[in-house]
């Protein structure tokens, strides 16, 4: 099993646990493999102020399961013609109470309002530097009364509107001043709204021109919680970013991004701010509450192998010669490539979600979703039980709700449609918050 040791890099005191999962390795270390004992549906236990709860098997018995039909309730999107139904890369999507639509686009600068019916009703903001405007809108929330919280990652910064739509004000985190309290190489990167107004900060390791010592490594990463006046900054733990092979290239040591790479997810709940981290070393995610509070979510790895002519490591191979065809001669970028291994099995889990109640939706698999029929999701209780694994059509999911999921579909020539799904829940079934 995996050993939690308590572990702050606290830069102010604070009523919050502070957690880490490493002291000074660059990812989370096991002290042995993951095995289940044979009997016992789930074992619950303690270890460094961390409650662990261990899955053996699903809750979901026959007929209890959840589902969602392979056929979406409703459908936004345009291959050609009003603009204001064109995505070009949908962020984020929240459902307000009254059925209707906020949607963010990062690259066209847009946050839309869309009706129940599908029908836009109105632009917020524009894209700009200035107040009501966006550089990259990535995130939304909706508060009591249906206000819409729009996180802009660029400018860093969270523009407020009504349930309505009206401009309302902004608050801008400074990130240098959360930089100052981080420690070098660590620096803030791309962060995460919660819902209680603070920052959910992912670190960055600004590296400089050494060698790492083995062939495969993770850079140092982590998450800092941050207060919406930076008075208090707390780390909630430490963890490995994405995966990296290094390899020989004409001017020496080169860094590369393999196929099915693995990385760290990270989930917000939109609702309530709590937090799921998994690193995809293990079959294990941590979760922790607001009042720093901890559950190490476990269950059984079920390795899934890769071979060399799968669509994922493809698609990596044709885009990867691509980007160093514009360095090197073709046979130069072929030799680069050729000397990254394809891994054995995929990654145990890829994306993150936590939904409006609180379960943790786990993806099985690449994130890469084209050509595929369905992706399947574990899905886990707030208590950390596991209830059981479902079907999903393939999208990338962006909101999940009581009895609903919204998100992206991209069809063969890149166009994005927003779909909706209804997700049916027997009355028998537990799990239910």
């Amino acid at each position: 099993m995996a050993l939690l040791a308590s572990h702050s890099l606290s830069f102010r005191p604070s009523s919050l646990r502070l957690l880490g999962l490493i002291a000074s390795a660059a990812v989370m270390t096991y002290s042995c493999d993951p095995e289940l004992p044979p009997s016992g549906s789930v074992t619950v236990s303690d270890s460094a102020d961390v409650t662990i709860v261990v899955s053996h098997e699903a809750q979901w018995r026959a007929g209890e399961a959840w589902t969602v039909p392979a056929q979406a309730r409703q459908i936004i999107g345009v291959l050609d013609g009003d603009e204001a139904y064109q995505f070009f890369d949908v962020s984020a999507v929240a459902r307000q109470a009254d059925g209707d639509l906020v949607v963010a686009d990062a690259r066209a600068r847009t946050v839309r309002l869309y009706g129940p019916d599908g029908t836009l009703k109105r632009m917020l903001g524009s894209a700009g530097s200035g107040p009501g405007e966006f550089q990259r809108p990535t995130q939304i929330l909706v508060q009591a009364a249906d206000s819409i919280l729009v996180w802009d990652d660029q400018a860093y910064r969270v523009s407020k509107f009504d349930s309505v739509g009206n401009y309302v004000g902004v608050h801008t985190f400074s990130r240098e001043g959360i930089a100052k309290a981080a420690v070098p190489p660590l620096y803030p990167g791309s962060a995460m709204l919660l819902s209680s107004g603070e920052l959910l900060v992912r670190l960055i390791e600004k590296v400089g021109k050494g060698t790492p010592t083995t062939s495969r490594f993770r850079q140092r990463s982590g998450a800092l919680r941050v207060s919406s006046d930076l008075s208090v900054i707390d780390t909630v733990m430490f963890f490995g970013d994405v995966e990296h092979v290094l390899v020989d290239a004409p001017w020496g040591p080169q860094r590369v991004v393999p196929a099915l790479a693995k990385n760290t997810s990270i989930a917000v709940q939109p609702n309530e701010p709590r937090v799921c981290i998994g690193d995809q070393e293990e079959p294990e995610v941590l979760c922790v509450a607001q009042d720093g509070s901890a559950r190490a979510l476990r269950w059984r790895g079920e390795p899934i192998a890769v071979g060399g002519s799968e669509q994922e490591v493809v698609a990596w191979r044709e885009a990867t010669l691509e980007l160093y065809r514009q360095k090197l001669s073709p046979d130069d970028a072929r030799r680069l490539v050729a000397q990254v291994p394809v891994p054995d099995v995929r990654p145990e889990y890829s994306e993150l979600v936590l939904d409006r109640e609180g379960n943790l939706w786990v993806e099985r698999g690449p994130t890469r979703r084209g050509g595929f029929e369905a992706t399947e999701y574990r899905v886990f209780d707030r208590t950390g039980k596991l209830l059981g694994s479902m079907q999903l059509p393939p999208i990338r999911i962006l909101e999940i709700g009581k009895d609903y999921v919204i998100g992206i579909y991209e069809d063969e020539l890149e166009v994005q449609y927003l779909q909706i799904f209804d997700i049916v829940k027997p009355t028998t079934a537990g799990g239910t918050t």
